[in-house]
């Protein structure tokens, strides 16, 4: 079960240790989602990532720095109506310098995931989850309708928003093979790194047990 972070929306510098505790722990991806940053200070907070630990790094702008600094991939938003033909653009040149870069994309409707045909890494669908937790699944779908999509896409689909920890066997009896976490880690305040720490084990034990 892949457990993904996305990164904090804020130019705070503790953010990079806590992304190599992360990493030290087990964290499979991080995207670098700061779309406020200029390309001199994405260039600044690459810098300040151990190489080690790079090639787990996703892109979500400035794409053109993935290859130069030997990232694992670029990340495409269905927001940006440009994104299709000029993201597609981009990541061809970015491909030509890293052929085994990888491609990922968010869906904010079962529509336009089950429309797509591209081929991916991974996708995000969201919001997926009920964020005020009166109830489980938001108000743009329903477990069935879930369950039934996700048997049969073609995409390894993540889930995003309102994920947290009670809900990764949830999410993973539904049918997602893996999970994204985001506000609920950065809004954490007391112990950020021993909340990860526990999604992680969670994430690995609903893995084992969860078929």
């Amino acid at each position: 079960m892949k457990l993904i972070v996305i990164s904090s929306p804020n130019k705070s510098k503790s953010e990079i240790g806590y992304l190599i505790d992360f990493m030290k722990i087990g964290l499979d991806v991080f995207h670098v989602k700061k779309k406020n940053f200029s390309r001199k200070q994405m260039v600044e907070y690459l810098s300040m990532i151990p190489e080690e630990y790079r090639n787990r790094l996703v892109l979500h702008n400035h794409y053109s720095l993935a290859s130069k600094f030997n990232l694992r991939g670029i990340h495409i938003s269905s927001h940006k109506k440009h994104t299709s033909f000029w993201g597609n653009i981009r990541f061809g040149i970015a491909r030509f310098f890293k052929p085994n870069l990888k491609l990922t994309k968010s869906f904010h409707s079962i529509q336009s995931l089950v429309n797509d045909k591209k081929q991916y890494d991974y996708v995000f669908l969201s919001p997926v989850f009920d964020r005020h937790e009166m109830q489980e699944f938001s108000a743009a779908y329903s477990e069935k309708q879930l369950r039934s999509v996700l048997y049969k896409t073609k995409h390894e689909v993540i889930a995003l928003g309102g994920v947290s920890y009670s809900r990764i066997e949830l999410a993973r009896r539904t049918g997602f093979e893996g999970i994204a976490i985001h506000s609920a880690i950065w809004k954490e305040k007391h112990d950020r790194t021993g909340m990860f720490d526990e999604i992680y084990r969670e994430t690995k034990r609903v893995e084992k047990q969860v078929n």
